[in-house]
């Protein structure tokens, strides 16, 4: 065994009991004695000399003058650290946290000194141990890394690990790196590194077990070509109603500050979470101007679905008048429809108006019910208007960027998501049990945020399989939706809905309408800018990437291939309501389209999707012919006797220069070329 020198020093002398051996191989193997449900040690009857020499995971703190000092759980001072037996434990942290593994994080901190480094061994975070964090993360962390703070772990074996008890409800996230009282927003130097996160303590998950470590170790995204790492076995630890859907591994506070060292986040085991790591955030509740209030330019129409009885094979058949949508929705009984008159300042409902229901009680679902739904143009509740929220981007230094790095993550909905700029990810690997129909906020890396902030973003050498969608940027999260709002808007509280999947889908419809009112009013609002996504791998989703309202963007030199089982992916590269950016160099694989380009001139965006290319060589006026070359598309549908490895949406250009022109025949919305 590779750990066993840390059992052969002569002042430990393990090798006089066979019963003291076994206990410390157990310490080795089974992750340590420390348990942060209870944050203490397994209880100790034996001598207290005894005690003493027998290793326990400790939190050893390292500044600039080498070793500082070493936190352990309570009973275990004078025990030898398991990470490193030169080194006892000297301090439980009780006289500075009731957790001691962020006694030690925040001795440091409190001291100037910059390294704490996690011993072998498992962590859990509980109900009872979580941190309980201000807003926006109501529901608390497990660890907080302050700014200054270097945290890591071994991911060796044995690694470090910080699970979380499957009985905790709610839980924001398992680290958060973040700057608290005068350093709030002006995060810097800091980094976790080398530690398993997992969102479960279930026998045979609770380390991870279900994912493979290959990031740790990749030097070039060409060492997977032909020996790609295989998809973990689909859980349900992350979806539904599971408590971990909504709990990120890693989360990086927003940073307002430009300057300083960087953050970064490297050679982590994710799995069994909602998300991976996430820099930032975005919000739709906290308004940029405090003063303006939302006036939606529509409203929702909703009533229930006429249903026909046709018999034992096909019971039931629902359906609408014209010009109704039907849609599932999670209703709760005793519902009625109200929309207020009017709202208060701070989004509110105003009081009398549209009471709402008591909310629903633990564990209490609510079915879904088939509803026609109607969407219309309204000026019922004042002239249209919508507020800008306010940006929680991680903007980072230009000269100093952050990296996230060499991470593996599994069995997530979301694996690499950055709000904000200046920030490079890097030889990943992110995985997931492959599906071939698209699912809700199921994306393997994203960037989103607003301009000027969210800007120079890079994506390249990471392998993402087995999401709905690979690579996603959206730059549409931008509008505040307050509760009277969206009451207004569909005529029902937030809490009438026992599917909050239900709530964020109607609202999509507000904020697509605050799209075109901002393409008018701040046509650049929204847009993300300099985004690079190169040399990765992207197998089994669905959908390989979305450009949607990126200013200077590049797809290049990628691998993207549908890889599923009996159908075609639906597009392997999408860019829309996108300016100024390319798509060259790729190969596509196995997608009914292999690259679109759509935009809504005046909706989305002023001039749609325009100034893009995809190294296309034009030979002659009107380009009668046009050339792949440096794009490589196969199996993709034939439309009209076309392959449809581009295609344009009709008008999805302002500019009547652009090439293909924006001129469709009558009737045509949309044109395939094979090129």
């Amino acid at each position: 065994m590779q750990a066993a020198p840390l059992f052969r020093s002569p002042a430990v002398k393990l090798r006089t009991s066979p019963w003291i051996r076994a206990l410390s191989l157990l310490v080795v193997l089974g992750g340590g004695l420390a348990h942060a449900a209870s944050s203490q040690a397994v209880s100790r009857s034996s001598p207290s000399s005894l005690a003493s020499l027998l290793p326990t995971m400790c939190a050893r703190v390292h500044g600039t003058a080498g070793f500082q000092r070493a936190f352990c759980a309570a009973g275990n001072v004078g025990a030898t650290c398991v990470g490193d037996v030169t080194r006892t434990c000297t301090d439980d942290g009780s006289t500075l946290h009731p957790r001691w593994y962020q006694a030690a994080i925040d001795w440091a901190k409190a001291n100037g000194h910059s390294r704490v480094v996690l011993d072998p061994g498992t962590i859990t975070i509980s109900e009872a141990t979580k941190l309980a964090w201000s807003w926006p993360w109501g529901n608390g962390f497990g660890l907080h890394v302050p700014t200054g703070i270097h945290l890591e772990g071994t991911s060796l074996s044995p690694p470090t690990i910080i699970n979380v008890d499957h009985d905790t409800t709610k839980l924001n996230g398992l680290i958060i790196v973040a700057g608290t009282g005068t350093e709030e927003g002006l995060l810097n130097d800091a980094s976790v590194s080398n530690l398993t996160l997992v969102g479960t303590t279930n026998v045979g998950y609770s380390q991870g077990q279900e994912c493979p470590a290959r990031a740790h170790s990749l030097n070039s995204i060409l060492e997977l070509d032909g020996h790609e790492p295989p998809s973990p076995d689909a859980t349900v630890f992350n979806t539904g109603t599971m408590p971990r859907r909504w709990t990120v591994g890693v989360q990086v506070n927003h940073a307002e500050a430009m300057n300083g060292p960087a953050v970064n986040v490297h050679h982590l085991r994710i799995v069994h979470l909602g998300a991976g790591i996430a820099y930032g955030w975005n919000t739709a509740h906290v308004k940029e101007n405090p003063t303006c209030e939302t006036t939606p330019g529509i409203k929702i129409s909703i009533q229930p679905a006429s249903a026909t009885w046709n018999g034992p094979t096909n019971p039931v058949t629902y359906t609408c008048p014209s010009g109704w949508d039907l849609k599932a929705l999670s209703r709760r009984p005793g519902t009625a429809e109200c929309r207020p008159t009017s709202c208060n300042a701070d989004g509110s409902i105003p009081s009398g108006q549209c009471p709402a229901l008591p909310p629903l009680g633990e564990g209490e679902t609510v079915p879904n019910t088939m509803y026609c739904m109607r969407v219309d143009p309204t000026t019922e509740f004042g002239t249209r208007r919508y507020c800008t929220n306010q940006p929680f981007e991680f903007r980072g230094n230009a000269n100093a960027r952050s990296q996230v790095h060499h991470n593996s993550i599994c069995d997530v909905n979301v694996g690499i998501n950055i709000v904000g700029g200046n920030v490079d990810v890097s030889k990943n690997v992110v995985l997931r049990a492959p599906h071939n129909v698209p699912l809700t906020s199921n994306f393997g890396l994203s960037t989103d945020g607003h301009m000027p902030y969210t800007s120079s973003t890079t994506h390249t050498e990471n392998f993402v399989s087995g999401f709905s969608l690979g690579f996603l940027t959206d730059g549409s999260q931008y509008t505040v939706a307050p509760p009277c709002a969206f009451r207004q808007l569909t005529g029902f509280d937030v809490g009438d809905f026992g599917d909050y999947n239900h709530v964020l889908e109607l609202q999509q419809h507000l904020l697509d309408d605050a799209q075109k009112y901002y393409a008018l009013t701040e046509p650049m609002r929204g847009f993300i800018d300099h985004v690079y996504v190169r040399d990765n791998r992207f197998y089994k989703n669905p959908i390989g990437l979305t450009f949607y309202r990126v200013n200077w963007g590049f797809v290049g030199f990628n691998t993207i291939d549908s890889q599923l089982t009996g159908v075609k992916g639906q597009v392997g590269v999408l860019v829309d309501n996108t300016l100024n950016s390319w798509v060259y160099g790729n190969t596509i694989r196995d997608f009914s389209t292999s690259l679109e380009f759509r935009g809504s001139p005046g909706h989305q965006s002023t001039l749609g999707s325009c100034y893009n290319g995809n190294h296309v060589v034009c030979d002659a006026p009107g380009c009668p012919n046009w050339a792949s070359y440096p794009n490589v598309f196969s199996g993709s549908d034939v439309v009209g006797g076309t392959a449809c490895n581009v295609a344009y949406s009709a008008n999805y250009c302002a500019d009547p220069t652009s090439l293909p022109s924006p001129s469709f025949p009558v009737g045509v919305t949309r044109q395939c070329y094979s090129y």
